[in-house]
Parts: C-alpha cells; sequence; structure tokens
C-alpha cells in the first residue's frame, strides 16, 4: 500500500511527465509553417525553438524523479500512476490550446481514475 507521500511524488512525477507534453506540443505549434517540412529541416527549426529544450529539461528530471521514486516504490504500484498524464494532458491541451475533449474522453478518465486509486489501496 502506497502512503500519501508516495502519491504525492507519483501524482508529481504525472504532472513533470505532463508538463514536458505540453511544452513539446508548444514547440511544435512555434513549428508550423504553410508548407510540410522535411526530417531535415523540422529537426534544424525545432532546435532553434526553446520550448524545445524546456521540455526536456523537464522530462530529463521527470526521469531522474522517476529513478528516486522506483528505488522506493515497486514498479507495479508505481507504474500506474504514469497514466495520469492521460487524463491531465488533455486537460490542460483544452485550455492553453482550446483542443475540444469527447464525451469519451470524461468516461475514460473515470476509468482510469477509478484505477488508479484501486491499485494505490
Amino acid at each position: 500500500m502506497l502512503n500519501y507521500i508516495q502519491i504525492l511524488q507519483l501524482v508529481s512525477f504525472a504532472t513533470l511527465m505532463s508538463v514536458g507534453q505540453i511544452l513539446f506540443k508548444k514547440t511544435a505549434l512555434s513549428m508550423s509553417s504553410n508548407e510540410a517540412l522535411s526530417l531535415f529541416d523540422g529537426i534544424i527549426k525545432a532546435i532553434s525553438i526553446p520550448w524545445l529544450y524546456l521540455a526536456l529539461c523537464v522530462y530529463g528530471i521527470a526521469t531522474v524523479f522517476w529513478l528516486y521514486l522506483l528505488q522506493r516504490i515497486p514498479l507495479n504500484l508505481a507504474y500506474p500512476f504514469s497514466a495520469l498524464a492521460m487524463v491531465i494532458v488533455p486537460i490542460l491541451a483544452m485550455f492553453l490550446f482550446g483542443e475540444r475533449i469527447s464525451a469519451s474522453y470524461w468516461i475514460g478518465l473515470v476509468l482510469i481514475l477509478s484505477g488508479i486509486i484501486i491499485i494505490g489501496q
């Protein structure tokens, strides 16, 4: 069974991963142009966008934090909390980028949260 500190740490990890995804989306939006970019041109353009470096830093911090967590929490208990990113990212995208969320998403959100609660007990 997980204690409250461990749950908070796992939620913090999922939040870090979610922030990284939002920053990657911000990078992609900053790359947008009217023409399709080749892979090489896309890479060149991406490395000129500061959001990419921030996203990579956040992911790096999240990875080190994940290693810290796995030293203290069994993987079979910790890993399901990574699914929280599937809850957090679309909600952030809705508010930050105006993306629409379907009714089936909300049903899935309830199922994901239910599963995490059951596993975390």
